[in-house]
């Protein structure tokens, strides 16, 4: 079974076990507003995206990860992951965190190391991540991670913003992370 980590978190694919903890976390109304625009998604909608996932690891390697502090591994306190987008060929890279942990830069964490998975792993050549334009706490994941800004349009009648990274413009920031890093120590 595939497991990423980070210094903090552990990423574990999506199983029929995490339904219920992914229905309570996608139920709260600040973690939906922009997921879900606003509605509690049916417990058969939450199945059907663990189902999806689970076959999208099957069959692409890619799906969405559920996120887990390392001290408390069994509960689920946000998620990260790709799914294929609206155009034939393109990735989309998702998350949410449980608000609980907003600020904490888990979202930023854990987006690096599923792209890292993405793009070393699975090679992906480009991913996309689109976001509701007031979501501004995910635009500034999306920046920190390194996506660029790509175009804003309408999608699913909400105004949208999109942005997106190749894989040779992760391995970029990532070897200038690693500079900066070492500069600093």
């Amino acid at each position: 079974m595939i497991e990423l980590s980070t210094e903090r978190l552990v990423l574990r694919p999506f199983s029929a076990d995490d339904v219920d903890a992914l229905h309570a976390l996608w139920a709260d109304r600040e973690v939906r507003r922009y997921l879900f625009d606003g509605e509690v998604p049916a417990r058969e909608r939450v199945v059907e995206i663990v189902e999806n996932s689970v076959e999208g690891f099957a069959e692409h390697g890619y799906g969405f990860f559920s996120l887990r502090q390392r001290h408390m591994p069994t509960a689920i306190m946000g998620f990260s992951g790709f799914r294929p987008f609206d155009e034939a060929g393109v990735v989309e890279m998702l998350f949410a965190v449980e608000p609980a942990s907003w600020g904490s830069g888990f979202a930023t964490e854990a987006g690096r190391e599923v792209l890292r998975y993405g793009f070393e792993q699975c090679d992906l050549r480009r991913v996309v991540a689109t976001t509701d334009t007031p979501n501004q706490r995910s635009v500034r994941v999306l920046q920190r991670l390194g996506l660029f800004f790509e175009k804003r349009r309408e999608r699913h009648g909400l105004d949208t913003v999109y942005y997106a990274m190749t894989a040779d413009e992760f391995h970029a920031s990532d070897l200038q992370s690693e500079k900066t890093v070492g500069v600093a120590e």
